[in-house]
């Protein structure tokens, strides 16, 4: 046996062999490098990227993407009921925030200190309609007379004490209430006879019904604004609804969070009305 040629051709394997290693380890090597990179790129199964607990989840990711297409999403925060005692501490958060809402109001509380906090909602930005002189069901709406009598009565307040010119009305109760079925066609067309045309609501914090806790606002009212791209709120500013000041800038923050801007009710593209699409 020649051992030279056979040693020869051991050392031949060998480094066959080591070769053979050395890329399979090149190989290895290449894997969990991206293997790393995948998971330092936050995009991994245990949480280590974004997440919804800093508003840029799932629905922080939908407010991107809409943002990206050129959807733009304005929503339009309305408070029934004031003047109240209360107002003046929900335009201090809508001024903080930045935020300009919609305020229907009810005549006869636009009187001493409460007609300096309505002058001075007009003088921040905010927009005023008409509600109603005395919201009582058995008065207002006894007959289409007396309910378009009421609402005279609340423009002409408006307009000597304010001397402004509401361009939306709402009914209290909404434009579906039983009181107002048999006229309310008629309402609705001689008021619009005057340049004043009615809104609803989409969303609604239900913050006037029963025993409200700024949770169940904020949960009434989220679980319908993201079916809208414009969605119209209903609060209220009353005295009795003191959970629904708590839950204003928890609201304006998860609306700015998932991509809303505001505006005034005046500034929508068409009026709420229930039913519309």
């Amino acid at each position: 046996m020649d051992w030279k040629k056979c040693l020869r051709g051991v050392g031949g394997i060998c480094c066959l062999g080591m070769m053979f290693l050395l890329v399979q380890g090149m190989l290895f090597m290449g894997k969990e490098g991206k293997s790393t990179l995948l998971h330092s790129s936050g995009s991994d199964i245990s949480g280590n990227g974004t997440s919804a607990a800093d508003g840029s989840g799932e629905s922080g990711g939908a407010a991107g993407k809409e943002s990206m297409a050129g959807t733009k999403k304005v929503a339009y925060l309305t408070f029934d009921d004031g003047p109240s005692v209360l107002t003046a501490e929900y335009l201090k958060i809508l001024k903080e925030e930045g935020v300009h809402a919609t305020f229907f109001l009810i005549g006869q509380q636009v009187e001493g200190e409460l007609l300096d906090v309505v002058k001075q909602e007009i003088s921040e930005g905010h927009e005023v309609g008409i509600h109603t002189y005395c919201h009582v069901a058995e008065e207002i709406y006894s007959s289409g007379e007396s309910y378009c009598n009421d609402l005279q009565k609340t423009m002409l307040c408006l307009k000597e004490k304010l001397n402004i010119e509401p361009r939306l009305f709402r009914f209290p109760w909404g434009s579906a209430n039983a009181y107002v079925q048999s006229y309310r066609s008629r309402v609705i067309e001689q008021m619009k006879q005057e340049g004043i045309d009615y809104v609803d609501w989409n969303v609604s914090g239900e913050d006037s019904v029963g025993y409200p806790s700024p949770d169940s606002i904020l949960a009434n009212v989220r679980k319908d604004y993201v079916k809208y791209d414009d969605p119209v709120i209903l609060l209220h500013d009353s005295a009795a609804c003191k959970a629904t000041l708590y839950s204003l800038r928890p609201l304006i923050k998860e609306l700015k969070n998932n991509g809303y801007t505001f505006a005034t009710l005046s500034e929508r593209k068409r009026p709420c009305h229930f039913g519309e699409k």
